[in-house]
C-alpha cells in the first residue's frame, strides 16, 4: 500500500521560520518532520510513498531525493503553487490505483496504523478518517431552559465540552480523487468530504487513544520538539 503525504502548504501560521523552508522540513528532534513521518509509516511496513509538494518544493525533493538514503522509494506529485488539501490529494492521482493513506505533512502521532487499516477493511466506505478527542472545561456554569425560554431545567456547574475532529490520518479509496476537480485550489475538509456525503458515499470516523500534535505554529513546534524525547517516546513502540 501507498502513503501519500501532503507537504505543499505555505505555512504561514509558523513565519517567519516558512519564509526560507517548508514545514514539513522543520526540524524536530533534530530531523525534519517529514522524515519523522516516513520512519514512522515505514516501521508499519510502508515503503511506497508519494509526497505531495508546492512551495519551496525543492528543498524537500534535495533533501529526500528517491527516498533510498531512507530504504524506501518517494515520488514527487508536483503543484506549481499551494493547492489546498483536496487539491493537493488530487495531485497523487497519477500515481494511486488501489486504496492508499494519507497524512497531513505537518502532524506528529502515535497512531496504530494496522488498526486504522483493518478497522477500514472491515467497515468499507469511501474512506475513514482517524478522528482525535478534544476536551475543554468551560469556565462557567451552563444552564439548560425549558421550551418556554424562560424556566431553567439544569444546571451544571464549569462543565467539559467534548468532541471529535479531524485528525489528519486517512485511509482513502481511489474513487474519492473523482470527486476533487483539477487545478484548483480545494479543501478537502470543506468541500470534499461534505461532497461525499451528499452523494451518499461513506466515511467512517475511527477514535483510540493515541498521542496527536499538530505543528501548526511556532508553540506547537517547540512543544512537539520537547516533548519527542518524553517519556511517551522513549517507552512508545512507535516512535516517530
Amino acid at each position: 500500500m501507498q502513503a501519500v503525504i501532503l507537504a505543499g502548504g505555505i505555512g504561514s501560521r509558523m513565519r517567519p521560520l516558512t519564509y526560507v523552508i517548508p514545514k514539513a522540513m522543520l526540524p524536530i528532534g533534530g530531523k525534519p518532520l517529514l522524515e519523522h513521518t516516513i520512519r514512522y509509516l515505514k516501521g508499519y511496513g510502508f515503503r511506497e510513498f508519494v509526497v505531495c509538494v508546492a512551495y519551496l518544493k525543492n528543498h524537500i525533493m534535495e533533501y529526500f531525493k528517491n527516498g533510498k538514503g531512507l530504504g524506501v522509494n518517494i515520488q514527487y506529485a508536483e503543484a506549481e503553487m499551494p493547492l489546498g488539501t483536496g487539491g493537493q490529494l488530487k495531485t497523487a492521482e497519477k500515481f494511486v490505483a488501489e486504496r492508499f493513506l494519507a497524512l497531513n505533512g505537518d502532524i506528529v502521532t502515535s497512531l496504530n496504523i494496522r488498526h486504522l487499516l483493518e478497522f477500514h477493511e472491515k467497515n468499507g466506505g469511501i474512506g475513514t478518517i482517524a478522528l482525535k478527542r478534544f476536551e475543554f472545561p468551560v469556565p462557567y456554569g451552563h444552564i439548560e431552559l425549558g421550551d418556554d425560554n424562560c424556566t431553567i431545567r439544569s444546571f451544571r456547574e464549569k462543565p467539559t465540552f467534548s468532541f471529535m475532529a479531524n485528525a489528519g490520518v486517512y485511509v482513502f479509496e481511489p474513487k474519492i480523487l473523482g470527486y476533487i476537480p483539477p487545478n484548483r485550489v480545494v479543501s478537502v475538509e470543506r468541500e470534499t468530504f461534505p461532497a461525499l456525503l451528499k452523494n451518499g458515499e461513506r466515511l467512517n470516523g475511527y477514535y483510540e487513544e493515541a498521542y496527536w500534535a499538530d505543528v501548526g505554529t511556532l508553540t506547537d513546534f517547540e512543544r512537539v520538539d520537547k516533548e519527542l524525547y518524553s517519556k511517551f517516546y522513549k517507552e512508545s513502540s512507535r516512535v516517530l
